[in-house]
């Protein structure tokens, strides 16, 4: 069941429930018509949001902003469980009430393309229908509304009148064309024939299936070509980011150019929407502006040339490949705010575009302004993690206990910190530090009590690849065994595999090398060899589990 994500429209949906019926259904169809104006890209005061569905203005005002998102979300959310209160009957709605089978023959569209209309502000009720149960319905009159208002967003392709005879006839003609010629499959027949009749695909679908009931001698979808796998599509995306061409994939799978490029394209696009991202909302993020400022604000906040003494500081007794992390400097509050507000202005931009983005109408332009959000992202957490990453050392090594290895409480604590950050509001007013270690603290007191039961001594391996490459550390025996370790994990690798992690941890010469000197060395880009890394490392982790 959905939960709502701001807690005053939660209890504004409770304090529904116990207003008269005539006055909570005045206060449904105000908030259906809040719904409708609500633009996902603004923040909105709460005072307004209540006054527009009570006609009241709260005692005490909450001066935060909510974001449109998160505030069309819990509208709908709001106006189904309140609507459950009433036990409204689809015979006395005063208008038509369609179910979703209904609304999807009407419109031509699926019942998947129904639920993003309802993630953009379609509002649902709950009816007892003639069969006695209470279902999800929509009013007739509030999809007309919602359709024309959103039509150009949420049914580009969509024609809603009839299909004649005659237009019947020259889709099954198309059909048969490129599936027999152009070696089309079916969900590409369906989609590009929908682009150029103005129709749903899922109407076409339906025509050429009646076709094939009636004429299986003629069947079209059992002539075009099988439908690509989930595995062959990321195949495909595999080799394509590995430098591949349409042109030498569509040869290597037997498909036209455009079902190799319509492949890549639902591949990228499933992989960011299994992307998991929440944001710290801020009234900046909403202004047209937003960019320039935040980028100003990161840029007033550079770290100064001269170093306190202390920052450079470094442990007696801290063991030689950490000792690196001492030379990140630390960040002052100013610059930590102005990062944390980078980080989650980004995410808000990944979100937006994520949502903006209908499916069938993707396109490579679209994710790499997607994917380019997210990198902005993945950057602006990095130079926040690397900060801490001392923070780590100094709770782990106060965990430490007989029998535990001290890599294996860093590569936990880098976990937690990592949790650390994508939570930490930043509105509060304390230091991240103090947020950190009390995380540390409780991630370090379950975690030490499960390493010590089960007795594992993992090693996360690219701090133990650091502490072979390291040819000073404290304990040849641990060493020796730490090399035969790494020598029988990278048997498992491909040879050039093995190459870019033996480059760039130094494990041949000692001397570990940067992305880009690997890739000068190898003939390959500096992307391309982190991207072989991170391969190579998640087969590592792999095998070490097993």
């Amino acid at each position: 069941m959905a939960k709502f994500r701001i807690d005053k429209i939660a209890e504004l949906c409770r304090q529904l429930s116990f207003t008269p019926q005539e006055a909570r259904s005045q206060q449904l169809t105000a908030a259906e018509e809040l719904l409708l104006e609500i633009d996902p890209a603004k923040a909105y005061p709460l005072d307004f949001l209540v006054f527009r569905i009570t006609g009241y203005h709260p005692r005490q005002v909450d001066q935060a902003l909510l974001t449109g998102l998160a505030v069309q979300h819990d509208l709908g959310l709001l106006i189904e469980q309140a609507s459950q209160t009433l036990n409204l009957r689809v015979d006395t709605a005063g208008q038509p009430v369609l179910g979703i089978d209904d609304v999807a023959q009407r419109f031509n569209v699926t019942s998947k393309t129904i639920q993003r209309w309802r993630r953009r502000g379609l509002a649902a009720r709950r009816f007892v229908f003639p069969d006695g149960k209470k279902r999800v319905g929509f009013l007739a009159d509030t999809v007309e509304r919602f359709l024309a208002i959103h039509r150009d967003q949420v049914a580009p392709t969509t024609n809603f009148s009839e299909v004649s005879q005659s237009e019947a006839a020259h889709i099954l003609r198309r059909a048969a064309r490129l599936a027999i010629h152009c070696r089309c499959c079916a969900s590409e027949i369906c989609r590009r024939i929908a682009r150029r009749t103005n129709r749903s695909p899922l109407t076409i679908a339906q025509i050429i299936k009646t076709h094939d009931q009636h004429h299986p001698r003629f069947a079209i979808f059992a002539a075009a070509p099988v439908e690509l796998g989930q595995d062959d599509r990321v195949e495909i995306l595999r080799a394509f980011r590995r430098g591949a061409t349409l042109a030498d994939l569509a040869r290597r799978m037997d498909r036209r150019r455009y079902t190799i490029y319509r492949a890549i394209i639902e591949e990228r696009l499933a992989q960011l929407n299994r992307r998991k991202v929440r944001f710290i909302d801020d009234p900046l993020y909403h202004q047209n502006d937003a960019l320039a400022v935040v980028d100003q604000i990161v840029a007033q906040q550079e770290l100064p040339a001269d170093r306190n003494a202390d920052e450079l500081r470094i442990p007696r007794d801290l063991p030689p490949y950490l000792a690196d992390l001492y030379r990140t400097p630390l960040l002052s509050p100013a610059r930590e705010r102005a990062l944390f507000l980078k980080l989650n202005f980004h995410k808000f931009q990944f979100v937006t575009a994520r949502r903006r983005i209908e499916p069938q109408l993707a396109r490579a332009g679209d994710l790499s302004l997607l994917e380019a959000c997210r990198r902005d992202v993945i950057d602006a957490r990095n130079k926040i993690v690397r900060a801490n990453l001392r923070l780590v050392v100094s709770v782990a090594r106060k965990h430490l206990r007989p029998g535990l290895s001290l890599m294996e409480l860093i590569s936990d604590g880098n976990l937690t910190l990592m949790r650390a950050v994508e939570s930490f509001d930043f509105h509060r007013g304390y230091r991240f530090s103090t947020y950190a270690t009390l995380a540390l603290m409780k991630g370090f007191a379950r975690s030490v009590c499960q390493m010590q039961s089960s007795g594992r001594q993992a090693i996360h391996n690219p701090l133990l690849l650091a502490a072979v490459a390291d040819g000073d550390g404290p304990n040849a025996v641990h060493r020796m065994l730490c090399r035969d370790e790494v020598s029988r994990l990278l048997s498992q690798l491909e040879q050039r595999e093995r190459d870019v992690i033996r480059a760039h941890y130094g494990l041949n010469e000692g001397c570990p090398a940067t992305y880009e000197q690997v890739g000068s060395r190898m003939g390959l880009s500096k992307q391309r060899v982190r991207q072989i890394e991170q391969l190579a490392l998640a087969k590592l982790r792999a095998a070490q589990s097993d």
